[in-house]
């Protein structure tokens, strides 16, 4: 099957929040205040919904995967919330894995997340290329292939690039591709030059009033990576795998200090949740809704659950942020074991 009828990924499903339990919000409305100016001048401008690392589909790499039950629970658990989001942004892995797979199994998996989207989401989606939605060898090369590797899921999704911007409730979103090929493990997370030039471009033209939230599937800066088990050690020290960190981080925050009213970086890629703060920009890595492949919490971090993210985004710049653990049990997993809500102490 080629391209999907648009109109399924722009739009989305409902449910209740179940057994999901919010955690303390990871920005408390006084940081933000003491941040941003008074709570008085300060209004919620709207909130949305973080999806990230879904791996929907399973396939031939990881036929195990049992995303066709879990996945529709946690679009009815984000449809049900009382206080609902605006629209969902999925900062990319939406399938399973096509980087090393077939076409066939690629475009197998895309069916079967199309098949969820139409049954279960009215939401609209903002998409993000992951690693694992794009093709190690499909292309590579061949004339009239503008992102070598990556034309069957922007086709997918229903966008031609995998880089672009929109404004949405006074904010402005930049979307970035740092799935780059290269690395020990066939891609490296960077942004190319045209990339970086677009980024440059893209900032300079935003209002310095209009508060900036940039999107990446691997986040900009973090400290997950360190918990990564494919990183490495050899006699001079721990080293981080190129798949696992931004190459090109100090040139993308020296941009940042540029444009003071870049506020927040929104990622996933690692399935673990962690904020860093540096020089005023806040690094958010959002868990992954599928936690260890719908298979179990995080196997090597299991205080992290299946979950997703709910954003609340001010008129001032400021935001607040929770993790929702939906209560996804069942998938190889103790009913009885403790649930634990990130932030707690």
């Amino acid at each position: 099957m080629n391209a999907i009828d648009r109109r399924h990924f722009l739009t989305g499903t409902l449910i209740a929040a179940g057994g999901g339990m919010l955690a303390p919000s990871l920005a408390s409305r006084a940081a933000c205040a003491a941040e941003s100016g008074s709570d008085d001048a300060r209004r919620r401008a709207f909130r949305f919904a973080h999806f990230g690392d879904t791996h929907v589909g399973g396939g031939a790499t990881m036929p195990f995967c049992a995303s066709d039950d879990g996945y529709p629970k946690a679009l009815k658990d984000v449809h049900a919330l009382e206080d609902a989001p605006e629209f969902i942004l999925h900062t990319g892995d939406i399938i399973t894995d096509a980087f090393w797979a077939t076409e066939e199994s690629a475009r197998a998996q895309w069916d079967v997340y199309r098949k969820i989207m139409q049954e279960h989401c009215r939401l609209p989606v903002r998409y993000t290329l992951g690693n694992h939605d794009v093709n190690f060898g499909w292309g590579l090369g061949a004339e009239g292939t503008p992102f070598p590797g990556k034309k069957l899921a922007l086709e997918q999704i229903g966008l031609p690039s995998p880089y672009y911007s929109f404004n949405h409730g006074g904010w402005h979103f930049v979307v970035l591709d740092n799935t780059q090929p290269g690395g020990w493990n066939g891609f490296q997370n960077l942004l190319d030059d045209a990339q970086f030039a677009w980024l440059e471009k893209d900032l300079a033209a935003t209002d310095s009033a209009t508060p900036i939230l940039i999107v990446t599937h691997a986040p900009i800066l973090t400290v997950a990576c360190f918990f990564e088990p494919l990183a490495k050690t050899h006699p001079d020290g721990l080293v981080i795998s190129n798949d696992c960190v931004h190459q090109d981080v100090v040139k993308i925050h020296n941009l940042f200090r540029r444009h003071t009213n870049v506020k927040l970086c929104l990622s996933g890629h690692y399935h673990q949740v962690d904020h860093v703060q540096y020089l005023g920009v806040h690094h958010i890595c959002g868990g992954a809704v599928c936690a260890d492949y719908w298979r179990r919490p995080l196997t090597y971090r299991p205080e992290f659950e299946a979950g997703y993210g709910l954003v609340d985004l001010f008129s001032d710049g400021a935001f607040e942020y929770r993790f929702v653990d939906y209560g996804l049990v069942g998938y190889q997993d103790d009913p009885q074991r403790k649930h634990y809500a990130w932030g707690e102490v």
